[in-house]
């Protein structure tokens, strides 16, 4: 229980070192503003880590770590980067949300395409038609 209380300390730590720094920028509250979203995410960080320091819970029993699977998902992340301006951001999500989902052993494809087009295509309507910022379309103006 020690390491899961100095864990919340080091989590503690960088939240406040975080709600600090945004709060020395700009005077903006706007939900657009570049205060808002850091701000709130640095109050949750705060939290769980005062949650993660009252109650740590028990000690975990580590096994040891199966190296494929992360070096794979780290290859399919680099491909993703390599392929998103040329795809675009819809198609190349989607590959990859249906690819990592499959690399950590999903056994229902048909399920996982779908998630991985809605969220990829929901993810992009919300960035270009709510947030204003405009995505890689690709080839295909997607």
């Amino acid at each position: 229980m020690t390491g899961a209380r100095a864990a919340g300390g080091v989590l503690l730590a960088v939240g406040v070192i975080c709600l600090v720094a945004t709060l020395g920028v700009g005077d903006d509250w706007s939900p657009s503003g570049p205060r808002l979203a850091p701000a709130v995410t640095s109050i949750l960080l705060i939290g769980l880590a005062l949650v993660q320091i009252i109650r740590p819970g028990e000690d975990v029993v580590l096994e040891p770590v199966h190296w494929p699977a992360p070096l794979l998902l780290v290859a399919l992340l680099v491909g993703y980067a390599l392929v998103l301006s040329t795809l675009g951001y819809a198609l190349a999500t989607t590959i990859f949300f249906w690819l990592a989902a499959w690399l950590l052993g999903s056994d229902r494809p048909g399920r996982d395409v779908v998630v991985a087009v809605v969220l990829s295509v929901v993810t992009s309507y919300a960035f270009s038609h709510w947030l204003n910022v405009q995505l890689p379309t690709g080839p295909w103006g997607v």
